[in-house]
């Protein structure tokens, strides 16, 4: 079992209540975002004190924040009676997940209470959680994996332009962002963080081969705006 095999349980149990999921958001395991509630996980084999304070400071970003575990074995609510009342001290969730090999599911233990506190809230870091996940158009993380790539709201728009540039061929910024491309389309053009892309001749870039062996890092993204350009 790995903590892997959380996320789409968990991933369940928001979506069905309305949620908007997603994965691996500026180091948070997940993420959910239903109107303005912002909600984030952290998936866990084990509970903690160092997930527990994980999730202390996830509570910075002014989110409700919940802890998701595997459901004990031979759980009893008399015996855990303690250790939940630690849990609302600190004002964090619990959700126990019972993995099964036909049917996975994720349960709410205890609700988070609101955590809230103007003054100690990192507007920041709630900024930056939020920006990225609303930059996300096709969120194919998976929660909880590491040594992947992860696709970031950065890679997704690099990932278009690179599909425009590898569908039409060379082109300004300008002609770029008429194809539908991130409007700071220039700036990733010129820092090219990735090295998929050259500069042609003033203002005109094309895609490396670099860039596209990087598309087909992404099969997902790449036949998402590959078909969106094509008209699917």
């Amino acid at each position: 079992m790995t903590e892997k095999d959380l996320f789409a349980p968990v991933r369940e149990l928001f979506v069905k209540d309305g949620y908007c999921v997603n994965a691996e958001v500026k180091g948070c395991d997940m993420t959910a975002l239903k109107d303005d509630e912002l909600v984030i996980i952290e998936l866990k084999k084990n509970l903690t004190v160092a997930l527990l304070a994980q999730g202390l400071d996830r509570q910075r970003a002014g989110a409700k924040v919940y802890v998701a575990v595997p459901k004990p074995k031979n759980y009893s609510p008399r015996k855990f009676a303690d250790t939940l009342k630690v849990i609302k001290k600190l004002e964090l969730g619990l959700i126990f997940v019972t993995l099964r090999e036909n049917h996975s599911f994720a349960e709410i233990a205890a609700e988070p209470e609101e955590y809230f506190p103007p003054a100690s809230v990192n507007r920041k870091k709630r900024r930056a959680i939020l920006d990225e996940i609303n930059g996300r158009t096709v969120d194919m993380n998976v929660g909880g994996v590491t040594k992947k790539k992860i696709a970031t709201a950065y890679t997704e728009k690099c990932i278009h332009i690179a599909c425009i540039l590898d569908t039409y061929g060379e082109m300004s910024a300008a002609e770029l962002r008429r194809h539908g491309a991130d409007e700071k389309a220039y700036s990733i053009l010129h820092f090219n963080a990735y090295g998929w892309f050259k500069k042609v001749r003033k203002g005109v870039y094309g895609i490396t081969d670099k860039g596209r062996r990087g598309l087909l890092e992404y099969p997902e993204l790449e036949a998402y705006y590959t078909e969106k350009l094509l008209g699917g």
